[in-house]
C-alpha cells in the first residue's frame, strides 16, 4: 500500500475517532464532572496509554525526547497549547449545543485552513472555492436556529467556532512549523504531555480534580483517552506527513457525521430537517472546497 493511500486511510480513521468525543464526555458531565476534570482525565489517560505503547514498540523514544532542540520543545509546547485550547472550547460548547451541531460547526476548520493557507502561504482560492465558502457560511447560518425558529446558544456557537480556529492553526502549524520533520509518535507524545501540563495548572487553579464516581464513568474516561485523543492525534500526524494538511482536512467530514449518528443513536438527540440541511451544506461545501484545492 502506497504512502498516499495510507495517508487517506489514517485521515479517515482519525476523523471518525475524534467524532466519538461527545458520547464519552457528555455522560461524564451528567455524572457531575466539570470540563477541566474531564479533559485532565482524558489527557492523563492518553499520556499513560501512549507512553506504554511507545515504550513497548519504540525504545528510542526517551532518547529522542531528551535530544530535542530548544526550538522543537517550544514548537511542540505551542502545539500542545493549541490542541488543549481547542479541546476546552469544544467540550465547553457541549454544555450549550447538541453533539451533532457542535461537531458539525467544528468541521468548519478546513475552511479556516484554506483561508490561512491563502493568506499566509500564497495558496490561491478560485471563484468556485469562494462559492463553497459562501455555502459553508450559509450552512452555519442554518444551524444557528433550531427547528422551532429559536436561535441556538450564541455563547455555544462562539465557543465551538473558536475551537475550530484553534484546531485549524494546529493543522497548519504541524505541517509548516519547525517540527514537521520529527517522528509522528514523538510529536503526539510531547503534544499530549504539554496539554496535560496546561490542564494540570488549570485544575489546580480551579480548585481540584473531580473523579468518576462509578465503573461506567471510568470506561468513558478510557474511551476519551484512547479513541478521540491517542488514535486521532497519532493518525492525524501520520496522515499530514503523507498527504498534507489540506487532504487530511477533507476526511474531517467523517468526524461530524460520526458525532451526529452517535448523538442520535446513543445520546437520544433530536435531528430536525433544518439541522440536517445545514449540516449537509457544510459537509458538501467544505469537502468540495478541499477536493478542489
Amino acid at each position: 500500500m502506497g504512502n498516499e493511500i495510507k495517508g487517506y486511510a489514517f485521515a479517515a480513521v482519525a476523523a471518525a475517532s475524534y467524532g466519538t468525543n461527545p458520547i464519552f464526555a457528555i455522560p461524564l458531565y451528567r455524572d457531575g464532572m466539570d470540563v477541566t476534570s474531564v479533559l485532565f482525565m482524558r489527557y492523563a489517560m492518553a499520556v499513560g496509554i501512549m507512553l506504554v505503547a511507545l515504550l513497548m514498540g519504540d525504545r528510542k523514544l526517551v532518547g529522542q525526547i531528551v535530544s530535542l532542540k530548544k526550538k522543537d520543545v517550544v514548537a511542540l509546547f505551542v502545539m500542545g497549547v493549541l490542541m488543549v485550547l481547542s479541546s476546552i472550547l469544544l467540550f465547553e460548547s457541549y454544555r450549550y449545543l447538541s453533539a451533532g451541531i457542535a461537531s458539525t460547526l467544528l468541521f468548519f476548520y478546513p475552511v479556516m485552513v484554506a483561508l490561512m493557507m491563502s493568506a499566509f502561504y500564497g495558496e490561491r482560492l478560485s471563484r468556485r472555492s469562494w462559492a463553497c465558502l459562501l455555502v459553508a457560511f450559509a450552512g452555519v447560518a442554518a444551524l444557528s436556529e433550531d427547528g422551532g425558529g429559536e436561535m441556538i446558544s450564541i455563547w455555544g456557537l462562539s465557543l465551538v467556532m473558536l475551537s475550530s480556529l484553534s484546531y485549524a492553526v494546529y493543522l497548519v502549524y504541524i505541517k509548516r512549523g519547525p517540527m514537521k520533520e520529527l517522528p509522528s509518535s514523538l510529536v503526539t507524545m510531547v503534544v499530549l504531555v504539554s496539554g496535560l501540563a496546561v490542564l494540570g495548572v488549570e485544575t489546580f487553579i480551579s480548585g481540584g480534580l473531580a473523579l468518576p464516581s462509578h465503573p461506567m464513568a471510568w470506561l468513558n474516561v478510557v474511551g476519551l483517552g484512547l479513541l478521540p485523543t491517542v488514535v486521532s492525534l497519532y493518525l492525524t500526524s501520520i496522515a499530514i506527513s503523507y498527504v498534507g494538511s489540506t487532504n487530511t482536512a477533507i476526511f474531517g467530514a467523517l468526524e461530524p457525521l460520526t458525532a451526529v449518528v452517535l448523538g442520535v443513536v446513543i445520546l437520544d438527540e433530536a435531528l430536525t430537517l433544518r439541522m440536517a440541511l445545514g449540516m449537509m451544506m457544510i459537509f458538501v461545501s467544505v469537502t468540495m472546497l478541499m477536493m478542489r484545492r
